[in-house]
């Protein structure tokens, strides 16, 4: 979600600064303060003690998030991916990053140093298809499903745009026309593409400060915190987009509104047009074809809709699979998986214009395309992007895919972002060197 949240820094200075999450049910200790209690004895015991237990009331505070970022099926139904087949091998060319300076001269930083500050739980680099860096942190291994919060959003954007790549999804029809349970809602006069650009002009607001912010019966009725659903509201998330009855003043497809509402519509849309969920097209397109290693999942809403918006977890080493697809232009050992088309059209991008209207000051000049994230700027990218620290960056210049999950006490995305865009740019750099130093793995 894009929301403004005020963040006390020392005694008296107050930053706002914008946010691209999901939803935050519980606020935390600041960055850096000692957590209240000791990470390594979360759900540790047979029972654990009252306090280390992890359960629907608590799982977004820090530190009990550290646990059930990594263990949402614990927490929640899902609905499972699971790998078919051969693994399909990410060779290894690990490199020494324990000395890679990425932080800024006033304040230096290694690359360790980044992930532990930004609270990593997992960092995984390939480059030309190899891994040059992995590594996990805060109990999390090579086999853990990892939430992936609001970079779930690509997910269902990806499908979305395959079908339309494919003649399925007409990007040009109204939400109505593919929809007819929504047209008497606002989203029924804005378009497919709209929608997945988040362009439609649907008046919904995520402010987490307002009490009286749309989002709190949203994610009260799709079941994260059941004690915020409103009286009245239907039960889960389809029954909640509905209920949406307004715009803004702006013309549709003129401002970029980031709302999670867009996202299960856009899921709903294709999967109303592939004829089969979210999380079976994952299944077909991406788990049954790119030689996945690991079990992934995707959250249920309390009458069994898929959380498309949030509720997606997989390993670190099946998103870098993911993203280099992505890179290889949708091609994995000579098949196309999905249309060259659909990267083509990431890597142009959105509309700028409209992107500026959310004021995200510290994404200049970036746009949003059937929502992934896409930066023109050198080195440029595009990303899947969630709450906490979860990423997948695709650096097409740069033969580059990179992943980060974490667990960081505030969901604000600029204080990720921005050690992100540094450490990346030194690391492309230092990749450019003709030789350097392997660390064992």
């Amino acid at each position: 979600m894009i929301h403004l949240i005020r963040i006390a820094v020392g005694a008296t200075v107050a930053l706002t600064l914008w946010a691209s999450t999901g939803p935050v049910l519980a606020q935390a200790a600041a960055p850096g303060a000692a957590p209240p209690l000791d990470p390594a004895r979360l759900m540790q015991g047979f029972p654990p003690p009252p306090e280390y237990r992890i359960h629907i009331g608590n799982w977004q505070a820090w530190p009990q998030k550290i646990w059930s970022f990594q263990h949402t099926r614990e927490i929640f139904p899902t609905r499972r991916l699971a790998p078919v087949g051969p693994v399909r091998p990410l060779p290894r060319a690990l490199i020494d990053l324990e000395g890679l300076q990425v932080g800024t001269p006033e304040a230096p930083q290694t690359w360790p140093q980044m992930l532990q500050a930004i609270h990593v739980d997992a960092a995984l680099v390939l480059h030309k298809g190899r891994i040059v860096e992995e590594r996990y942190l805060n109990g999390m291994k090579p086999t853990t499903p990892h939430l992936m919060f609001s970079a779930t959003k690509s997910m269902a954007g990806l499908m979305a745009a395959v079908l339309v790549a494919e003649g399925k999804l007409d990007a040009n029809a109204m939400v109505a026309a593919v929809l007819p349970e929504l047209a008497d809602s606002a989203w029924a006069g804005a378009t497919v593409r709209q929608v997945m650009d988040m362009t439609d002009g649907v008046r919904f607001t995520e402010i987490y400060t307002d009490p009286k912010s749309d989002i709190f019966p949203y994610i009260g009725a799709m079941g994260w915190a059941p004690d915020l659903k409103a009286a009245g509201t239907p039960a889960g998330i389809l029954g909640m987009v509905a209920t949406l009855k307004t715009v803004h003043d702006e013309p549709r497809g003129s401002a970029f509104r980031y709302r999670s509402p867009a996202t299960d519509v856009t899921a709903w849309l294709a999967a109303r047009a592939a004829g089969m969920s979210l999380t079976d097209w994952l299944q077909q397109r991406l788990w049954n074809q790119l030689g996945m290693e690991h079990e992934g999942n995707v959250m249920l809403d309390p009458v069994g809709t898929e959380v498309a918006f949030a509720g997606m977890s997989a390993s670190a080493r099946d998103l870098a699979r993911i993203g280099q697809m992505l890179l290889q232009r949708g091609r994995v050992a000579g098949r196309q998986i999905i249309p060259a088309a659909v990267v083509d059209d990431l890597i142009r991008g959105g509309d700028v214009r409209a992107f500026e209207a959310a004021g995200i000051t510290h994404q200049k000049g970036w746009s949003y395309r059937s929502q992934f994230w896409v930066n023109p700027n050198a080195p440029r990218s595009f990303s899947a992007k969630g709450a906490y620290g979860q990423r997948l960056y695709v650096f097409p210049d740069n033969d580059l895919v990179v992943v980060m999950l974490g667990s960081h006490p505030q969901p604000v995305a600029a204080l990720m972002d921005i050690p992100h865009h540094r450490a990346f740019a030194a690391l492309i750099e230092h990749l450019k060197r003709p030789a350097r130093t392997a660390r064992r793995p």
